[in-house]
């Protein structure tokens, strides 16, 4: 009875940790930015929070070493955007491609001493960001070398509140609320994955 009791409680403590990050996603979202939409520089924006992204995950728990590689067009135009809203939509497909890249060092790691042959599993994180300017549309691209998304959840991931993520480590809000905030600024949000090669986020943006 008291093992029946002490499982029960830690669920509790789960879930109850999870509804407060929802409730605080939901929070923060609904009280992001002013609203103001204002001429921006992408690529600043850009290298100003994918740095800050991959210096958070190395602050964080279980860090990963990450190749970090930045491939911005110098002459796009400048876009209107709401910057608070917009960087939180780069930090948190960052944050995403680092999550699922530490799942798939865990899984070479348990692999490696299964095989006792790490060095032919050897795997090297690396996340590739990309602006250029293509039929009127400025486009960011956030790639990783991930484990990818499996084919019968690639229609749910966009979903409020749907996390592949466990335990208390995911809401399921932040890839729904980043989608919103797109399309807030009248852009739209691409997803190209294969499993076990990786994933790319594409956004699109309208330049005038």
């Amino acid at each position: 009875i008291l093992a029946d009791i002490k499982a029960n409680l830690k669920k509790i403590n789960n879930h109850g940790t999870r509804a407060n990050g929802i409730v605080t996603s939901m929070l923060q979202h609904s009280r992001s930015g002013s609203g103001e939409m204002q001429a921006s520089n992408i690529n600043s924006i850009v290298k100003e929070f994918v740095n800050l992204a991959f210096h958070g995950m190395r602050a964080g728990k279980n860090p990963i070493n990450v190749d970090i590689q930045l491939d911005l067009d110098e002459h796009l135009p400048q876009v209107q955007l709401n910057p608070e809203d917009f960087s939180r939509v780069l930090l948190n497909l960052c944050n995403n491609a680092f999550d699922a890249m530490r799942e798939k060092v865990s899984k070479t790691q348990e692999e490696g001493q299964r095989t006792k042959d790490l060095d032919s599993i050897r795997y090297e994180p690396r996340l590739k960001v990309v602006t250029k300017l293509e039929n009127d549309q400025v486009r960011i691209s956030i790639e990783d070398n991930g484990p990818g998304i499996l084919d019968e959840i690639k229609d749910k991931i966009l979903q409020p509140f749907f996390t592949t993520k466990k335990g208390t480590d995911g809401t399921g809000l932040g890839l729904s609320i980043s989608h919103d905030i797109i399309k807030a600024h009248g852009g739209t949000l691409n997803i190209l994955s294969a499993s076990s090669s990786g994933t790319t986020f594409t956004i699109s943006l309208p330049v005038s």
